[in-house]
């Protein structure tokens, strides 16, 4: 009969649980809720249960004759994590007003939680003598009991003996990172280094050492002194030498090792030590490996946009990972003071990493479909630059329309790619890259302006006056990115796009071929009439002797006219205005002007003799309207008498 294997990877079950169930947020509440679930499913799946019944039972206690299956073991685990998480419930409660938890409660949980951790820990090392568990997990049940045991000396406020176990459990996570067989397994111990590296800083800190901010430092010193570690974990050397015996032996065994390529930014490494972040990295650079090679296969320099499309959906997955990660250490900062900034400086960079990724690639695609379309307009483009007239039609016309304003908006999109990677933290603080991201801008910002113009020049209704605008715009956008990227002042680094000169020099020669053009149309374009436009001259007179003297063709006549020249002018004024009055009433229309009537405007020594002349018509006429009435309104009631 085969012996049973009760081995099971304790720290992976615990980091996958904590990070699912809400701990990541700082939401114990949540997690402690998820563990009283797991026990009592545990337990009614092993049979140990309370029993049923009024009156309370307590569970058969595990010994090493009755541990059969793992989940007997994962029931303990299972029930150190929820007494340690109701510790940390009531520690965050503790600071608010309305608390119902006291820091002798917190200790109390903290207690409980050691002793289901020491229960466990105890039959894992009995069942290690029989070989039914592996090395590993002893040693990864030893790193979680002495970081129960280190938290509750930690809160008892004991800094001596929480520095002691905190030192043996760095010794043997660093164990298990020198020797994982993939990435996973080291990203794994590097997350449980970095959650306990603020608390030996702080009881480094309160035992008085000076070199307290240097973690390695005090770990060595610490391993010098042999004593206090046997004293602190008996048979921590039998451990480690047990521990490497067996991962070199699980090493020559499993061929492929799973491991990231080693990932770099301007010379800045760029380190994963988030498993979940290891994981799907891990897919990423898979994916691209096989889009790389197949693009390498074609023979066109453009490739399937179902290839894309699975590169950029990869790195879409990552990106929220990496953002969902920083963001969840940004929001548990709340709940605890001991950050660790390891853990914050490499989830930073490791996220703008992967969006400086995923917008390159992105930038990448646009330029394939914007060479695609490019290849389908070269038989309906005119082949000079400088020709502005389309051959072939309406239909042809249409199609280049088209055709030109896709390759704008593409062209918009990578614009707006290279500033969201010029906004990046590791762009800024990067001389080479932020140089080589801002030429990239420029000359893609003129190739736009060009497009557009030529869009103008070649539509139905041109517009060239736009088209001129846009050229100099373009023009100003080309010298830019010719002095950043022809002849840089730093050396680019991270280039995400090669621009060769003469694509430069050749784009500049089209910006001059193009305004000239533009220029052509602009001056040999007619502009109609407005409708109605020749109307005005059948009622107005030009005045050409104020235009000639505002266009500078003759002077301004000084003189002053005398009162007498003024009034023959009035004089004539009224005879043409009488004459224009008595032709009017010929024609019978006294009581309606089709057309504007002239005002006319005499001297003031006529306008004297004309109201003199007006008063007396008004008297005559009220002498002859006075006879004439016979009642009120005058005489309208009067006509029958």
């Amino acid at each position: 009969m085969s012996q049973v294997d009760l081995s099971f990877p304790l720290l992976s079950l615990l980091s996958k649980e904590r990070a699912v169930y809400g701990l990541r947020n700082g939401d114990h509440e949540r997690y402690r809720r998820h563990c009283t679930n797991k026990i009592h499913r545990l337990r009614q799946t092993t049979g140990q249960t309370c029993g049923k019944g009024k009156q309370y039972k307590a569970p058969p206690k595990l010994d090493i004759e009755s541990i059969k299956d793992v989940r007997h073991l994962q029931l303990l685990l299972f029930s150190a994590e929820r007494s340690l998480a109701h510790s940390h419930e009531i520690k965050s409660q503790i600071s608010k007003p309305t608390t119902h938890g006291s820091k002798k409660d917190q200790i109390s949980w903290l207690r409980r939680s050691l002793k289901s951790s020491t229960e466990l820990f105890e039959l894992i090392n009995t069942l290690s003598e029989s070989n039914k568990i592996s090395q590993r997990t002893k040693a990864e049940m030893t790193i979680y009991h002495l970081s129960v045991r280190s938290e509750l000396s930690f809160e008892k406020s004991d800094f001596g003996a929480c520095l002691t176990d905190l030192v043996v459990v760095r010794k043997l996570l660093s164990v298990l990172n020198e020797n994982s067989k993939n990435s996973y397994d080291e990203a794994l111990t590097n997350e449980f280094i970095d959650q306990k590296d603020p608390l030996i800083r702080f009881s480094a800190y309160k035992l008085g050492r000076s070199e307290s901010h240097d973690i390695v430092g005090i770990v060595s010193d610490l391993e010098k002194d042999g004593d206090t570690l046997k004293d602190s974990l008996p048979g921590l050397e039998g451990l480690i030498e047990g521990l490497k015996k067996e991962l070199e032996k699980d090493n020559d065994v499993s061929k492929d090792r799973i491991k990231l390529q080693d990932t770099s930014f301007a010379g800045e490494k760029v380190e994963f030590r988030n498993p979940e972040l290891v994981k799907i990295m891990a897919g990423v650079q898979e994916v691209l490996g096989r889009f790389e090679s197949k693009k390498n296969n074609k023979k066109n320099s453009t490739t399937s946009l179902k290839g894309w499309d699975k590169v950029l959906t990869v790195l879409g997955e990552a990106e929220g990972v990496a953002r969902r990660l920083k963001d969840d250490h940004e929001a548990s900062g709340s709940s605890t003071s001991l950050r660790s900034t390891q853990i914050t400086s490499s989830l930073n960079l490791a996220h703008a990493y992967i969006v400086h990724l995923l917008l390159s690639h992105r930038i990448k695609r646009d330029l394939s479909l914007i060479d695609a379309l490019s290849s389908n307009l070269q038989g309906s483009l005119p082949p000079n630059v400088g020709d502005i007239k389309i051959k072939g039609g309406r239909t042809k016309i249409e199609e280049v329309v088209k055709g030109l304003g896709g390759i704008i908006k593409l062209l918009d999109t990578v614009l707006q790619s290279l500033r969201g990677i010029a906004e990046l933290s590791i762009v800024q603080e990067k001389e080479g890259v932020r140089v080589g991201v801002e030429g990239l801008e420029g000359y893609y910002h003129a190739l736009k302006c060009f497009q557009l113009a030529r869009l103008h020049c070649l539509h139905p209704t041109p517009s060239y006056s736009s088209a001129i605008s846009l050229l100099e715009r373009s023009a100003v956008s080309t010298h830019q990115a010719r002095s950043l990227l022809s002849e840089p002042p730093i050396e680019i680094e991270e280039p995400i796009i090669t621009i060769p000169a003469e694509s430069i020099n050749t784009l500049e020669q089209d910006i001059r071929t193009l305004d000239i053009a533009s220029k052509k149309g602009l001056f040999s374009q007619s502009i109609e009439k407005p409708v109605f436009f020749d109307m005005a001259f059948n009622y107005i007179d030009i005045p050409f002797d104020e235009i000639e003297i505002l266009s500078g063709k003759r002077e301004k006549s000084t003189t002053i006219p005398s009162t007498s020249a003024q009034g023959v002018v009035a004089d004539s004024l009224n005879v043409v205005r009488d004459k224009t009055m008595e032709g009017i009433k010929k024609l019978g229309r006294e009581t309606r002007e089709t057309t504007p009537a002239v005002e006319f405007r005499p001297s003031a020594s006529t306008q004297k003799s004309k109201d003199a002349a007006d008063d007396e018509e008004e008297e005559e006429g009220e002498a002859k309207g006075g006879e004439g009435k016979k009642g009120w309104l005058g005489g309208w009631f009067g006509r029958g008498k």
